[in-house]
């Protein structure tokens, strides 16, 4: 009788997760056009993601936009960690491109904290406080630009990989453990996205936001993709990326040219 009754406890259970009535998804918007409708309705609240590609592909400014706009348009305070840009260029690299970062520095929605690699010494201790003022400024988003942080610190060339994993391990259960969803910008050789290799550290975060260039005639385009993200639905499909006077776009609704030039040279 116990079985009976524990088999059509079973069944009610996976009829109401297929209804969706449980676990739903608790996502934020990124603030950044267009992403959120490849995300299919944003980021999952409290997660961490992995903005990677090459160089002058937009991610300093995603992840920049990210934490601007959850600010202003989203009311969620949030917190950028250079070690690569003086705050002077990042304020006016913001301005430039539509965002008043100062503004919201002076509401006290937006705090930026800078850590040149150059005066980064005793790994972790070198960003003592940082979770305090998560707390104390009530900070719901926070991103690092970049993870060449954790490079300088515990080089991977040295045949000191795990150690290298394990820090940045330890960093983002910290930045899970306060509460914020956070965001990792992070440098790759290969971007080529038919020739793509993953690392080790790709399988630590929980999803993966991947920029990259692809060739168009005598240029390049500016193209995103999501590699994954895990434990909430997502599109799987390429997309151009725009970067003008307001910022970075993600044309949603478009094929990248040079995709489309790509297939019908190959059909060719």
């Amino acid at each position: 009788m116990k079985n009976e009754k524990r088999k059509s406890f079973i069944l009610v259970y996976i009829k109401t997760i297929k209804k969706g009535d449980i676990l739903a998804v608790d996502r934020i918007k990124t603030g950044v056009p267009g992403l959120d409708n490849v995300l299919k309705g944003g980021l999952r609240r409290n997660s961490t993601v992995l903005v990677t590609g090459a160089p002058g592909t937009g991610k300093t400014l995603l992840a920049l936009e990210f934490i601007y706009y959850g600010a202003k348009d989203y009311n969620e305070n949030g917190i950028f960690i250079t070690t690569e840009e003086s705050l002077e260029v990042l304020d006016q690299s913001a301005k430039n491109l539509g965002m008043d970062i100062q503004g919201m520095i002076k509401q006290g929605k937006v705090h930026v904290v800078q850590k040149p690699i150059a005066t980064l010494k005793g790994g972790l201790s070198s960003i003592k406080g940082l979770t305090d003022a998560i707390k104390k400024y009530n900070i719901k988003r926070a991103a690092l630009d970049s993870l060449i942080f954790f490079e300088y610190l515990y080089p991977r060339l040295d045949g000191n990989k795990m150690e290298f994993r394990r820090q940045v391990l330890m960093f983002m259960q910290q930045m899970k453990d306060t509460g914020v969803t956070f965001v990792v910008v992070s440098e790759r050789s290969v971007t080529d996205f038919d020739r793509l290799t993953y690392d080790m550290m790709d399988f630590v975060f929980e999803g993966i936001i991947l920029l990259s260039r692809i060739r168009r005639g005598s240029y390049f385009e500016r193209v995103l993709t999501v590699a994954k993200l895990r434990g909430q639905d997502h599109s799987l499909d390429v997309y151009p990326i725009a970067i003008g006077p307001d910022g970075l776009k993600v044309l949603y609704d478009q094929t990248p040219f040079s995709l489309v030039e790509k297939e019908q040279t190959e059909f060719k």
